[in-house]
């Protein structure tokens, strides 16, 4: 064999090497890269999702208060409308802008047990303001409430990937305060 041909073969050897070693560490780059970015998004996924769920509980635990305040059945320390009014106001403030956030970054099924818990949370509200005044549907609302709430938990659980289970139920009120 001549010694040109061998040099050839050995040159288009290293330049397939060169290749096959630039693609394999391009895609090996771009796979990191994207699991990089979905790390990324995850965490600002959870982030909102924890900022919406504070947002909403800071509405609920007001309204709650107040409802004490007004005779309903509520177990927390009771709060006067004057004084709870602009407390909820702002919550409210608050909850407006993580909802805008939820619409940015959440999932589609996130998104709807989201609007759910705020709509059962509005539900709530009515109490509050003095919309509402029946022991018996505060009751329920505040049922509808805790349901929205662990729909939402579930949804977003889903999202993220947590497999870990089920959430689990806790009554209420607790045994001990029946």
């Amino acid at each position: 064999m001549d010694l040109w041909i061998v040099q050839l073969l050995t040159l288009a050897g290293v330049a397939v090497g060169a290749v096959a070693s630039f693609v394999s560490t391009r895609l090996l780059e771009h796979a990191r890269w994207r699991r990089d970015e979905a790390v990324r998004w995850d965490s600002k996924r959870l982030d909102c999702y924890g900022e919406f769920a504070i947002a909403i509980k800071q509405i609920i635990s007001t309204v709650h208060r107040i409802a004490a305040s007004l005779g309903l059945p509520a177990s927390s320390q009771a709060l006067d409308s004057a004084s709870g009014l602009p407390v909820l106001a702002a919550a409210e403030q608050e909850l407006g802008l993580r909802w805008e956030q939820m619409l940015m970054l959440g999932s589609p099924d996130t998104i709807v047990a989201a609007r759910d818990w705020r709509d059962a949370a509005r539900h709530l509200e009515w109490f509050a303001r003095g919309l509402r005044a029946d022991p018996d549907e505060y009751r329920k609302a505040f049922d509808d409430s805790g349901q929205a709430r662990r729909r939402y938990y579930t949804a977003v659980r889903a999202d993220l990937g947590i497999v870990s289970g089920e959430i689990p139920e806790f009554p209420w009120p607790p045994a001990w305060r029946q």
